[in-house]
């Protein structure tokens, strides 16, 4: 006699990863300069749709850094590509087709925003935390 739940669970193991990639993404928390009151008061959802329409453009990437150093002046290098990721991270989350949440787009999302933040690689003291993938 055939095991019904066979079929079940093959497919269940073969689509693992799929459901893996659909879960939603621990987000890090914006900076305490980015939480401003007032007219500078960060729109996250709005920069979400910025960074994700952005990349994989290192260039348009540039331009967001450059506009919120310009907003936020106090906000230092790695407060800046931290907002930017955690912006990316939200639009994963929200809007994001499937393949712009792949390991390696995520990977090279977070290299082009360091590069626009520093004009390279961030300073070895700054702490890569890997946000987004434990990378």
């Amino acid at each position: 006699m055939k095991n019904p739940l066979l079929p079940l669970a093959t497919v269940l193991y073969l689509s693992a990863p799929a459901l893996a990639g659909a879960q939603a993404l621990q987000c890090p928390e914006p900076a305490p300069v980015f939480a401003q009151v007032g007219a500078n008061t960060l729109d996250l959802g709005q920069l979400a749709q910025t960074v994700g329409n952005a990349q994989p453009n290192s260039q348009a990437l540039y331009t967001v850094a450059q506009q919120i150093h310009a907003d936020y002046p106090d906000a230092t290098n790695p407060e800046v590509a931290d907002i930017m990721i955690t912006a990316f991270c939200t639009y994963l989350n929200a809007d994001a087709p499937a393949d712009r949440r792949s390991d390696a787009s995520v990977r090279a999302f977070e290299q082009e925003t360091y590069a626009a933040v520093f004009g390279g690689p961030p300073p070895r003291d700054y702490p890569m935390h890997g946000w987004l993938y434990s990378n």
